[in-house]
């Protein structure tokens, strides 16, 4: 049980979340991954304009994420126990939820997200349920 403690740290989970967003978004961003992968996201062929209007949509979205990523670093950096697992519980469901409902609602004008399962859609699934799971288990921690 002390092993799965040690497994499940909060400080730890909570920077990796904060770190894989923050790069992750960041090269995107600086790269112009986000801007030039805009048109693969949406379905059908899109105008001149309409390519336009995706591609701040995904730079919009990248740095939201970018934004929530460095909050949820520094709340695993800065914070202490057990308000680093409450705060830290409430930012992963604060940057997930906004993350699929605005994907949900996208959806409906033809927004596709990634498609198919690659790695990235795996971490980026994997490392905050891992990070909600660490934080919950240690939110009535004394």
């Amino acid at each position: 049980m002390q092993l799965l403690g040690t497994i499940l740290n909060t400080r730890f989970w909570l920077m990796v979340m904060g770190a894989f967003l923050v790069v992750f978004t960041g090269i995107a961003l600086i790269s112009g991954q986000a801007v030039s992968s805009a048109s693969t996201f949406w379905t059908g062929e899109l105008t001149e304009r309409e390519l336009n209007i995706a591609s701040v949509v995904e730079v919009v979205w990248f740095a939201h994420m970018l934004g929530m990523g460095a909050i949820i670093f520094f709340i695993g950096l800065l914070s202490a126990n057990p308000a680093r697992a409450r705060i830290g519980a409430i930012a992963v469901v604060a940057m997930m939820g906004t993350q699929f409902i605005a994907g949900g609602m996208a959806s409906t004008f033809g927004y596709n997200g990634f498609n198919g399962f690659n790695i990235f859609a795996a971490l980026f699934m994997l490392i905050p349920l891992i990070t909600l799971i660490a934080c919950l288990s240690k939110l009535n921690a004394k």
